[in-house]
């Protein structure tokens, strides 16, 4: 009984540990890649604090996290004709700016390996219902269009699909023939349509939750550091000043261009329902899609840096001033100058 419940117990932890992976920013493992070295199936890519991308061979609170560079692999692992292009494929890997889904989508697609059939690139289902509250804003315009601006309800998409297959209201019904005559649709064509538009709105509204992890996160970064340069002490350090400053104002413009990017892409929304048209969502589809390497490696960049100083230092009374600042020259601050901005106002 007891090693069925153990059994039990490591396939749910097991499970689990998929799922976070799944809805990480961070980790790709790289079991459904096609990949022919047995090791490297078993592995995973990481950005580790310093974002460089890694191989994780293991990890666990005992031994840490076995990390090997893309360029050391042959030392640990024997090489042939056989599997030999398994090393362009990891250090390609390796340097994309993010490993969540979305942009892995656009990124693999670049580089031959199709994703339409790998289930690691789907959000895990407890996300989806976590991130649903944030579909609201890109979801609301969609259901004044359908069932008139009189309707209040919360509707999620699922509800939507299965309304729109067999409308039961006059106005939904007039509507729904309206929008699939601008949209040059059959009607019977708009639940796949709602399809594809629930999975393109879901990655903003995932990137959307991400931000504001990163955003409680960055208050309490930005309180240690101004408490770190008002120490008096550290204050006549100019290069630990220096850091600090350069950190600060990285993080907070990435994320305040993350930000900028998502309300841009509400009010465009917003305006394609009031003004749409035939293409006009493929059309948005695609300028999301162009947008999400970009935004997905700036909310990477966030959450790998803010998750390092949390981890190092949890509490306020953890750590003083001179371990503190030598985490900001050392960690905060390395690979931060390979953070592409997003200048949201081009249109792809």
């Amino acid at each position: 009984m007891s090693g069925s419940l153990d059994q039990a117990q490591a396939l749910a932890f097991e499970k689990e540990e998929e799922a976070i992976a799944k809805d990480s920013l961070h980790i790709l493992p790289l079991s459904g890649l096609p990949l022919i070295t047995p090791g490297l199936k078993r592995a995973r890519l990481i950005k580790n604090s310093h974002l460089d991308g890694v191989v994780e061979l293991f990890t666990d609170s005992q031994s840490g996290s076995g990390q090997v560079a893309p360029e050391d692999l042959t030392k640990v692992f024997h090489f042939d004709e056989e599997n030999k292009g398994d090393l362009p494929l990891i250090k390609n890997l390796s340097m994309l700016s993010s490993y969540d889904v979305y942009s892995l989508r656009v990124e693999l697609r670049r580089l031959g390996i199709d994703v339409d059939n790998v289930d690691d690139l789907r959000l895990s289902d407890n996300k989806v219902q976590e991130v649903a509250p944030h579909m609201t804003s890109f979801t609301r315009p969609l259901v004044r269009a359908v069932f008139g601006k009189d309707d209040n309800k919360e509707r999620s998409l699922k509800e939507l699909v299965q309304l729109f297959a067999s409308p039961d209201v006059d106005t939904a019904q007039r509507n729904l023939t309206k929008l699939a005559e601008q949209m040059n649709l059959e009607v019977a064509g708009i639940p796949k349509f709602l399809e594809n538009y629930g999975d393109v709105y879901l990655s903003l509204a995932y990137y959307q939750s991400c931000l504001d992890e990163s955003q409680a996160k960055l208050q309490t970064f930005l309180k240690a550091l101004a408490e770190l340069k008002a120490d008096k002490n550290l204050g006549k350090e100019r290069s630990v000043i220096s850091a600090c400053k350069d950190v600060e104002k990285k993080i907070t413009t990435v994320v305040g261009e993350v930000g900028d990017t998502l309300d841009m892409f509400r009010a465009r929304t917003e305006d394609m329902w009031d003004n749409m048209s035939d293409g006009s969502f493929q059309r948005m589809e695609q300028m999301i899609t162009d947008y999400q390497s970009k935004v997905g490696g700036a909310l990477c960049v966030t959450s790998v840096k803010l998750d390092a100083w949390d981890d190092r230092f949890p509490r306020a009374g953890i750590g003083g001033p001179i371990k503190r600042a030598d985490f900001i020259l050392n960690t905060m601050r390395r690979g931060l100058d390979r953070v592409e901005s997003i200048d949201y106002h081009d249109k792809p």
